[in-house]
Order: structure tokens, then sequence, then C-alpha cells
């Protein structure tokens, strides 16, 4: 049976933003780890911290940034192009280190059928997956090569 990795088309990235040369190697790893897929179609969830202004971030079609503002005092979701993306289902959600509670709340309702935690402790998760190291390249590496290796039996 074919491993998750090698099935998934879909795929969806929730990590957090905690500066830019950090942002620009988890961008860097992400483009090495998806050119050897079958990912056909990307959407990358950035979830920024008080202080820092979307306008400022590098914008592209496939990223979405989620912020303090985006979420209200009830939990609901404010921006409305990031909840419609929201109820697409994804072959995959791959969660990197992302532990802010109003945040995780909202965006552990993801709609897919397999949720890999990295670094980060999810309920729903279907793989944790804890790296050893703090390098973003070496992350996503090692998340590459242990999905490769996951046989989920549906």
């Amino acid at each position: 049976m074919p491993n998750s990795w090698s099935n998934c088309r879909n795929l969806t990235v929730v990590l957090s933003y905690h500066n830019k040369e950090r942002y620009s190697q988890f961008r860097k790893a992400l483009d090495v780890m998806l050119n050897h897929s079958e990912v056909q179609e990307l959407w990358i969830v950035v979830v920024i911290p008080t202080g820092i202004k979307k306008e400022d971030l590098p914008q592209h079609k496939l990223i979405s940034y989620l912020g303090p503002k985006d979420i209200s005092w009830l939990g609901k979701l404010m921006d409305e192009s990031i909840a419609s993306r929201m109820s697409k289902k994804s072959d995959m959600v791959l969660w990197f280190e992302m532990n802010e509670k109003k945040t995780l709340k909202l965006l552990s309702s993801l709609a897919t059928k397999t949720m890999v935690a990295v670094g980060v402790e999810l309920s729903n998760a279907t793989i944790h997956i804890v790296p050893t190291t703090d390098d973003p390249t070496e992350i996503v590496t090692f998340v590459q090569q242990t999905l490769e290796k996951i046989n989920l039996y549906e």
C-alpha cells in the first residue's frame, strides 16, 4: 500500500512566524520538499503574532497570514478568505510548532484525512512527530523522511 505522503495531492501547512530569517528557511525547505512530492494544491497558513503587519510580509497566492485581529474574542474567524479555504478538505495538514491557544482551537477544525503535528501537542492529530533540532530545514527534511516511511491503513 502506498504511504500517505505519496498519496497526498492537497496539502495544508500551518506554521508560526517567529522572524524573517526563520520564516524564509521554512519556505525554502518546504519548496524542496514539495518539489519531490505529488502535491498539486498547496495552502500555507502563517500565524503571525501581535505587532507584525500582514502588509509587511511577502505576499503570495498560496499563503494566508492569520493574526490575532483575524479572530474575534468569541473565537470566530473574521477573515472570510481564510474561512472559505478552511472548508475545503485537504489530504494532509502539516502543523509546525504553533501553540497559540485561540488559533490552535480554530485551526484544529481544518477538514483533513491526516493531521500531522510537528513539535506541538494536538489532540486530534493522526501522527505526532517530535523534531530533535530547531533548524527549519532539518525539521522539514525529517518530517518528509518520516512520512515516506509511514503506511497508513485506512
